[in-house]
């Protein structure tokens, strides 16, 4: 991890992306804030502060700027599932994000373009390449020892065999996309690889607070053609643990 960032905001929305990173926190402190409980502490050499966010916009810009104000953190890492929205992505690939977009966010249309933020002239924030380089060889050192961290027949359920590793933009909105609504996702927001519901309001906050280093990985948990009612779930409490861990360890190892 670079020596410029001393202390590091690692963010869950879900007790199942979260849970596997508790265990191997060490000199752990648990302090009280909006509701959340931040868990202080070390992974690896790396000191942290560790807390699920819960789901949506709302929930993740809280607690990021909490992160932020309260406990001093000079960059974040958000770590999670999301839905394929590009036709060659499988679950259990990795996401790593280059930029991310709100493609439920929509001012007057002869004012601004869709995801733009209104009366700031941004659309795409971009993650710090750095982080986003590490995050990318982690993830990537994850993959090729999958076979020593999941167990075969998990993935088998879910037909994951050899994951792959995406870099590219992700879109945000508060709503969870599957079926057709897919589709339209993917009109509103042609260049983004997956969906999730916290990562670009994530970005805005570390945007607005000093252009604070942010990095979001994002595990696969449903494909592109919709089936995410059937597929979430059983990734969520299969999967979700291990890749979250699993990548971050290496992060910070």
């Amino acid at each position: 991890m670079p020596a410029a960032h001393s202390h590091i905001g690692v963010i869950g929305a879900m007790p199942e992306e979260v849970q596997r990173l508790h265990e191997v926190l060490t000199d752990e402190a648990i302090t009280e804030r909006v509701g959340r409980r931040f868990h202080q502490g070390r992974l690896g050499d790396q000191r942290v502060t560790l807390v699920q966010s819960r789901i949506g916009k709302v929930a993740a810009a809280i607690t990021a700027a909490t992160m932020i104000r309260d406990f001093d953190v000079d960059a974040i890492v958000f770590t999670g599932i999301a839905g394929a929205l590009a036709d060659d992505l499988r679950i259990g690939d990795i996401v790593v994000a280059t930029d991310l977009i709100q493609h439920d966010l929509q001012g007057p249309p002869e004012m601004f373009v869709r995801g733009e933020i209104p009366l700031s002239g941004v659309v795409e924030i971009r993650t710090d390449e750095a982080l986003t380089t590490l995050a990318t060889s982690a993830a990537q050192s994850f993959v090729d020892d999958i076979d020593a961290i999941v167990d075969p027949q998990r993935r088998a359920e879910l037909g994951i065999d050899r994951p792959r590793v995406h870099v590219g933009q992700i879109a945000t909105g508060d709503e969870f996309i599957e079926g057709d609504l897919k589709a339209i996702v993917r009109t509103r927001t042609p260049g983004a690889l997956c969906v999730d519901m916290e990562g670009a309001a994530v970005a805005q906050v570390c945007l607005e607070h000093g252009d604070v280093p942010l990095c979001v990985i994002r595990s696969i948990s449903d494909l592109s053609s919709g089936t995410a009612s059937i597929d979430f779930p059983v990734f969520l409490e299969t999967l979700a643990q291990h890749y979250s861990a699993g990548i971050l360890s290496r992060m910070f190892a």
